[in-house]
């Protein structure tokens, strides 16, 4: 009886101890990385169909929300690109988006409106100081690698989303080495979310599973 006991109780924990050591559950996003990624997914949406719509409206995102670019401060060099075959693109620049989207308009006067529209918009707007993110780019089958400080038990969210013409995946590692959280799906459009147990460096690596280069949009906070 007693070794029943026993072993009813080790399985127990290991139970416990299996599912603490699954990886977070995705945590609500807050408003400012959901706009970054449904403007992000937009500009995609738009190249890859030619939507010029797709590409006003992720300018109107990119101005109503301020975003800024910031150079991205990877923890290695990505070197040449290697581009044979790329197609997709994406971009949070209001300027290239309503200059793309002109093209694609051909003289559509509804759609020449709306692009006039979201510059007037951005020539009003306020001074630089919103949303921060980077674009970059990962070579084929290779790795980009980012370290990042995040703060105990505050929300942490990490965005990547790509041009559409490869497969990233996206994970986290503790300053050990741990993984702590991941996306690995079969897309490019790739978010984690997570509260860290403590302060301290974490690595953000971005996997690049095809054969060009991806560019990419990529905002951690």
């Amino acid at each position: 009886m007693k070794k029943i006991l026993f072993l009813s109780v080790l399985f127990l924990s290991m139970t416990l101890y299996a599912q603490e050591a699954k990886e977070p559950l995705q945590e609500p996003l807050p408003a400012s990385e959901a706009n970054i990624k449904l403007a992000a997914e937009l500009a995609k949406y738009g190249y890859a169909n030619k939507s010029a719509l797709s590409l006003i409206q992720a300018a109107r995102m990119a101005v109503d929300n301020n975003f800024q670019e910031e150079a991205a401060k990877k923890d290695n060099n990505s070197g040449t690109l290697k581009g044979d075959g790329k197609k997709g693109n994406v971009t949070l620049d209001i300027k290239q988006l309503l200059d793309d989207a002109k093209v694609l308009a051909d003289n559509d006067a509804t759609l020449l409106n709306l692009i006039a529209q979201v510059n007037d918009a951005q020539a009003k707007r306020g001074p630089v100081g919103g949303e921060k993110y980077n674009r970059t780019s990962v070579n084929g089958n290779e790795v980009d690698s980012y370290t990042q400080n995040f703060i105990a038990g505050r929300s942490a969210v990490v965005t990547a989303i790509g041009d559409g013409d490869t497969d990233l995946d996206l994970y986290v590692y503790d300053s050990n080495g741990n993984l702590i959280v991941k996306d690995d799906d079969y897309t490019d459009n790739c978010i984690v979310s997570w509260t860290p147990k403590w302060t301290g460096k974490f690595q953000i690596k971005v996997v690049n599973r095809g054969p060009v280069y991806n560019s990419y949009i990529i905002r951690m906070r």
